[in-house]
């Protein structure tokens, strides 16, 4: 997998209370983070740990977005700062460093779509031991995703049922319409298997295909299995 210099993307993961996603995508669509995914959760905290987080319920709205991550950083300097009454939510929000992107989703991100129409889907990584890969795919191809990933040697993944809620600028770069309904899938790896997975899913559904998978990872420090 050959490397591409671009500049480094983060992941935010905003986890509020039920209703609340629109809020946030609302406020960093105006932070000029627009890729968004949207998903349900459900909260497993004791009421302890509730009452220290200031939440109220336990059904949740779960949104990943992914951006720059000098805006990303700005983000979370402002969140916690000039844009905390913004939020109108309780809840918590993070962001991780992206060590591998599909090429197109960040030239969706990085640049204007008037620039980097026709070009090529490759991608773009640094190195980290373990990796949580994330495929966005739209929702029926989940099989056949997880199937092309055990070839390429992945063992397994988790599904979580989302939807996208990215702006219309995303769509007229990829030309096509993005189906609202997705799925994710996440899948951990180590460094030796991750890019030919990444590669493998990236080749056969990615977003010229019927699929229109996108692909990134994240890098884990620590992994500990239970069991």
């Amino acid at each position: 997998m050959k490397s591409v210099p671009m500049e480094p993307l983060k992941l935010i993961v905003s986890i509020v209370e039920r209703g609340q996603a629109k809020n946030m995508i609302k406020l960093y669509n105006g932070q000029k983070i627009t890729h968004h995914f949207q998903s349900a959760g459900i909260g497993t905290a004791t009421s302890e740990i509730m009452d220290l987080l200031g939440l109220d319920s336990k059904e949740k709205d779960v949104v990943f977005s992914v951006g720059k991550a000098t805006l990303v950083n700005k983000l979370m300097r402002d969140l916690n700062n000039d844009l905390r009454g913004s939020a109108r939510s309780k809840g918590i929000v993070f962001d991780i460093g992206i060590d591998a992107v599909s090429h197109i989703l960040a030239l969706a991100i990085l640049m204007p779509v008037k620039e980097v129409q026709g070009r090529e889907d490759s991608m773009m990584e640094d190195g980290m031991e373990n990796s949580m890969i994330l495929v966005t795919v739209n929702q029926g191809f989940t099989e056949e995703v997880m199937e092309t990933a055990r070839k390429a040697g992945a063992r397994g993944g988790t599904i979580i049922h989302a939807r996208w809620a990215g702006s219309e600028s995303t769509e007229e770069f990829y030309g096509i319409t993005v189906q609202q309904e997705k799925e994710i899938i996440a899948i951990i790896s180590p460094a030796d298997k991750r890019n030919g997975i990444m590669e493998a899913i990236n080749s056969n559904h990615g977003m010229k295909t019927e699929a229109r998978g996108t692909v990134l990872s994240i890098g884990i420090e620590d992994m500990v299995r239970l069991g």
